[in-house]
């Protein structure tokens, strides 16, 4: 009789316990975790909020071409040209000098672009000589184009600068690009913009502006540069 006494005693305290004990950690330890998680996450999302605003408030730089340089707006983007003066050099020296400017010959976009080049090269020229002048530029005459007869005008020579489009820049005088071969310089495979210093008329009688097909091997005073800006 004691014996069942005691164990029902036992049964009684270990319901009174138990579900206290399973009530009161369960719901701490869920709670707990709760409270924990959720104070993380905002602080995270806070975090990448400001990093995106401090992103987009400092934007790049824009591109400007270099003090006294030309800045033409084209369809592919700025353009900067700039006239040099020299002592006299052929074609293949010119892109060098260019090259030394972080530069290359330049092509010409449009009818526009070309007159304010050969102005600038007037300005230029003027500084050191008087008469008529030639202008290196970046063009080169297409293989399948060897004789006046093979292409069109239009298309006998492509620009070379990489960045020029299109065949609206090229201004040739009368009777060009007239192909001359000559025994021991081949044929004329560069181009070269005439100008004058003084008057509406430069070499061969041809419009200030106008452009020929040249030798690479002569050597002249002007040459244009052209890059892009940074």
């Amino acid at each position: 009789m004691k014996l069942l006494v005691f164990l029902a005693g036992i049964t009684v305290v270990s319901g009174i316990i138990a579900p206290g004990y399973g009530g009161f950690g369960g719901g701490s330890s869920s709670s707990s975790s709760e409270e924990h998680r959720r104070p993380h996450h905002h602080h995270h999302h806070h975090h990448h909020h400001e990093r995106s605003s401090e992103e987009e408030a400092t934007p790049p730089p824009p591109a400007t071409c270099p003090v006294n340089w030309m800045s033409f707006n084209r369809p592919q983007g700025t353009w900067c040209v700039k006239v040099f003066f020299t002592s006299g050099v052929n074609r293949d020296s010119a892109e060098q000098l260019c090259k030394a400017q972080g530069a290359t010959l330049t092509g010409v976009q449009d009818a526009s672009e070309n007159m304010q080049i050969a102005n600038d090269a007037r300005n230029v020229y003027n500084q050191y000589r008087q008469g008529q002048g030639e202008v290196w530029l970046g063009a080169s005459r297409k293989p399948n184009c060897p004789l006046r007869q093979s292409c069109a005008p239009l298309q006998t020579f492509d620009w070379t600068d990489g960045h020029t489009t299109g065949t609206a820049g090229f201004i040739w005088g009368p009777t060009e690009p007239n192909g001359i071969i000559f025994a021991n310089w081949g044929q004329e495979n560069c181009i070269n913009q005439l100008i004058s210093g003084c008057c509406a008329t430069g070499k061969f009688g041809y419009p200030h502006g106008s452009m020929d097909d040249s030798h690479c091997q002569n050597s002249f005073n002007l040459y244009a540069c052209g890059k892009r800006p940074s």
